[in-house]
């Protein structure tokens, strides 16, 4: 069923902004978006845990932006997926900031009634990483599961180009508006996936790639997909962030294991001693899901998949993902990362508000960040004061759990807060969340310490 308020979810997108934890309660107490829009600012004021900005935004009635959005969708062939349309994904229903809308180019597929995996990880990837992501994006996209990704430089680019290679369906969620394709290395692999896969983001059409953009992705990513493989990923890496979100989503983390020592081991192993899932091949994911979704996997394609030796380097090259280049000799040479750099991104200092959301479109497209994670580093900072009352109020008996029991001169080690008196995976989601709330600093060696 195609929502009839289509323009009113847009208007209510804009105005909150991506991420927004009133989306909730706001839809929780009116059942459209138009009753929203015609609430009166009287009312809005009784709404509870409505901050100033929201309510100004939701007190702006102009539709201009939103039909001027709406205008671009139509005329450039972008999709518009609401909230309340029967094809919206329900797993995204699920988790605690729900996108209002999708906007997607493509082929928008029954997220509803196959498995999706979602497989990120460093943009630094080694021929191990590589070869890894290829095989398992191959065989898990064999058997009929849906490959999730960020499209990033690295392992999200050869997850989506060997889903492609497989025949399978590749889904790009985007930190920025779905006609920009990002990294521009990544153009053709775009394309591709816009033709026979889905490009997706919650972000309107024309949206510029900013800093903050990218973990507010990874919660869709992660949102998705029934499991979140990890291949490849250091300590600073993004796909944490993707990983930390299913986590407290309450979906299965997996981890493809990595060469102690080597670079992007650090956070793969890492999740495998915390608790996550090992993976070393399709099969040990496939068999979680088999029975759930017997009706999409077909398990004897997965077996046929196996037989794959070796990457088809020149199908990543043709997409962008890698380079390719004649050596001295007559051999052929690999670029893991593109040969041209790209210009160095300007980040901002703050979030963006609604009303800067044009100026924002006008300026020069932001580029690929060089270092792996750099893009996060726009993201608010964690807050670093004394908890207040307020706060402590919301914190689950874990959260507090955990607080009481790290020193508060002190830090406290992983081993030892996982044998708190709690289930060992409400003391993962609970830690997870107490660093994403800066309320806890993850230090080297396991250690934690109060922010």
């Amino acid at each position: 069923m195609k929502s009839k308020d289509t323009l009113y979810w847009i208007w209510l997108s804009e105005a909150l902004g991506a991420g927004s934890s009133a989306f909730r309660r706001l839809i929780s107490l009116y059942d459209t978006p138009f009753d929203i829009f015609r609430t009166e600012e009287t009312e809005l004021e009784q709404v509870p845990g409505l901050t100033e900005r929201a309510k100004r935004a939701l007190c702006d009635k102009s539709l201009q932006r939103a039909t001027e959005i709406l205008d671009k969708c139509e005329r450039e062939g972008i999709g518009v997926l609401c909230y309340d349309e029967d094809a919206y994904p329900r797993a995204l229903r699920e988790i605690q900031k729900p996108p209002m809308l999708l906007y997607y180019r493509g082929n928008l597929p029954d997220f509803n009634r196959n498995l999706c995996v979602g497989i990120v990880g460093t943009r630094s990837m080694s021929a191990y990483g590589m070869k890894q992501a290829y095989k398992m994006s191959y065989e898990l996209a064999s058997a009929g599961a849906f490959i999730v990704s960020g499209m990033a430089k690295g392992i999200d680019g050869v997850a989506a180009a060997a889903t492609l290679k497989a025949n399978g369906t590749t889904v790009a969620v985007l930190g920025c508006g779905v006609d920009i394709p990002y990294p521009t290395h990544h153009r053709n692999l775009y394309q591709a996936i816009a033709q026979s896969g889905v490009v997706l983001s919650e972000f309107a059409p024309g949206t510029r790639p900013v800093g903050y953009h990218f973990p507010l992705r990874n919660r869709i990513i992660s949102g998705l997909s029934q499991a979140t493989v990890v291949v490849e990923a250091g300590i600073g890496s993004g796909s944490l962030i993707t990983a930390k979100e299913a986590i407290l989503q309450g979906r299965d983390v997996f981890a493809i294991p990595a060469n102690v020592g080597s670079k992007g081991a650090d956070g793969t192993n890492g999740l495998l001693r915390d608790g996550a899932r090992m993976a070393l091949a399709a099969e040990d994911i496939l068999t979680s899901y088999q029975y759930t979704y017997a009706e999409s996997l077909t398990l004897e394609k997965y077996e046929a998949s196996k037989s794959l030796e070796s990457i088809d380097l020149s199908h990543l090259a043709s997409l962008g993902v890698i380079e390719l280049s004649g050596g001295a000799s007559g051999e052929t040479k690999m670029n893991l990362a593109p040969a041209t750099p790209e210009p160095k991104e300007k980040k901002p200092t703050q979030r963006r508000t609604a009303s800067s959301k044009q100026k924002e479109s006008q300026k020069p497209l932001a580029t690929e960040p060089k270092t792996e994670g750099e893009e996060y580093k726009s993201a608010p900072p964690a807050p670093q004061r004394a908890i207040p009352a307020a706060t402590l109020a919301t914190l689950t008996p874990a959260q507090k759990a955990i607080l009481e029991a790290i020193p508060d001169d002190g830090t406290l080690s992983a081993d030892a807060i996982y044998a708190l008196e709690a289930p060992r995976a409400d003391l993962m989601a609970a830690l997870t969340m107490l660093e994403i709330m800066g309320l806890v600093q993850k230090l080297p060696g396991s250690l934690y310490k109060k922010a």
